[in-house]
């Protein structure tokens, strides 16, 4: 199974790519989608223990690829990657460098096609 984790400083942002990528795939089969726009209450912003507190739910699978949009929550999944302790769940991780919507669409699709993370990347460089 592959989870894709959405960051953004925007909630709407990533519950409604989430949305839109879930019509495409079955998020009950190998594709789980997780939504970590905004903060705990509600504002803009990003929150690094959110994002970790999902990387740590899907330690079961068998790839995380994070796709996050600007700034602030590229550092804030850099330090929720490197708030894991534990190195096989780290190896697990990886924010890929692509743009929030496209690469997380793109990824969705491939990961129903294609399980191994590396055609997946290799896939997004076409974008």
């Amino acid at each position: 199974m592959v989870s894709i984790i959405l960051v953004s400083h925007s909630r709407k942002i990533t519950d409604g790519l989430k949305e839109m990528i879930e019509e495409m795939v079955d998020s009950t089969g190998d594709v789980r989608i997780f939504s970590a726009g905004g903060t705990e209450d509600g504002r803009l912003g990003t929150d690094s223990v959110a994002i970790y507190n999902i990387i740590k739910q899907s330690s079961q699978h068998s790839n995380i690829l994070i796709f996050a949009d600007i700034g602030s929550a590229i550092l804030s999944t850099e330090t929720a990657i490197d708030l894991i302790e534990d190195e096989e769940l780290k190896s697990k991780v990886i924010l890929v460098d692509a743009p929030l919507v496209e690469g997380a669409f793109y990824a969705s699709i491939q990961a129903m096609v294609d399980k191994d993370v590396e055609g997946i990347l290799a896939e997004l460089q076409n974008i």
